[in-house]
């Protein structure tokens, strides 16, 4: 078989997989209302699905999660049987959908893509655990889908395997580290280990490019491209670990702009940024950071609230307290002091 053949015929068995797996979650309920696996001499859901099906207790609580989701949301469940809406966008909107917001959250799937419709769902999720909620109040209750439910930066945890010289190697360096930075006042808890590991990476970059060292005082030689949806304003980086969604106002503070057919436009003037990176020594402006790798332009005022580009309105910020400031949402009181 050709590519073309082989690729068609693996997207018919995947909705294959996908019409499987939708038809066992709507039966798999029907034994669970029903408690049919009583009939087949089984005392529990749990105890039927792991002799009879052969399903993990991982697996097991997977289902029944989706079941009882569907047995809660007939208007869901009848989409789903009907074909309404697809099975990939159903177990989304079952992970945060309720009988008063599946309405909701039926119609934002229609008019969302999957992986959108993933992002919002994440993003609520996450909005929902951050809330504090009344006592008696369901944390679901808050799960309806917004205006604002563009996704948030999401956490990657990235795991490294060390031999027992390199762990130890590892341990003497920080320690290092935090007895120098003790000598200049600082301490290594205002350190990101993201952060260290970054500005290491970015050492060694140098190291083997003795140039970039001279291009990096004016400007960053390394670049990530965020992609931004018009529509809704939400963000992602593409990574070899898939798509990450990240918050579009961070990058929008001193980014160039790409759209298709249309010339490069930075946020920031060149000559602006040039000026605002000199008057801050090419440091973050925020006190006792003072690092000088991965540096951005804030603006202190969003451009979104009529922020310029005027020098008063304009802050040198290290990537991680870039994000800090946008990550807790600082007033503009604040964000001026620092």
């Amino acid at each position: 078989m050709s590519a073309n053949e082989i690729h068609t015929r693996l997207e018919a068995a995947l909705r294959e997989l996908q019409r499987a797996e939708k038809n066992a979650v709507l039966l798999f309920g029907e034994i669970l209302s029903r408690k049919l696996y009583r009939d087949l001499g089984y005392s529990s859901i749990q105890a039927y699905a792991a002799e009879a099906l052969g399903f993990s207790p991982s697996k097991t609580s997977q289902f029944v999660r989706l079941a009882g989701a569907l047995e809660e949301l007939p208007r869901l469940r009848r989409s789903v049987a009907s074909g309404e809406l697809g099975w990939t966008k159903a177990r989304e909107v079952a992970k945060v959908a309720t009988p008063t917001s599946e309405e909701k959250w039926i119609t934002t799937a229609k008019q969302s893509t999957s992986r959108n419709l993933e992002q919002k769902v994440r993003a609520v999720r996450l909005r929902v655990r951050q809330t504090p909620r009344a006592a008696g109040q369901s944390a679901l209750a808050l799960a309806e889908p917004t205006a604002d439910s563009a996704p948030m930066d999401v956490q990657i945890t990235v795991n490294t395997k060390y031999t027992a010289e390199q762990y130890a190697r590892r341990e003497a360096l920080l320690e290092t580290i935090r007895k120098r930075a003790a000598r200049k006042g600082s301490t290594v808890r205002d350190l990101d280990r993201a952060e260290l590991i970054l500005a290491a990476l970015n050492d060694l970059a140098e190291k083997l490019d003795p140039e970039a060292e001279v291009s990096a005082i004016s400007s960053s030689p390394f670049q990530v491209v965020v992609y931004t949806c018009k529509i809704c304003g939400a963000g992602e980086v593409r990574t070899d670990r898939g798509a990450k969604p990240v918050s579009a106002e961070v990058v929008q503070c001193d980014a160039i702009i790409q759209e298709p057919g249309q010339p490069n436009r930075a946020t920031i003037p060149p000559k602006k940024r040039r000026a605002a990176l000199i008057r801050a020594g090419h440091r973050c402006e925020t006190p006792g950071c003072e690092r000088t790798r991965f540096l951005e332009v804030h603006h202190r005022r969003p451009r979104s609230q009529g922020g310029g580009n005027e020098t008063t309105n304009l802050q040198v910020l290290c990537s991680g307290c870039h994000q800090l400031v946008h990550r807790q949402g600082r007033s503009l009181k604040n964000a001026m002091s620092g």
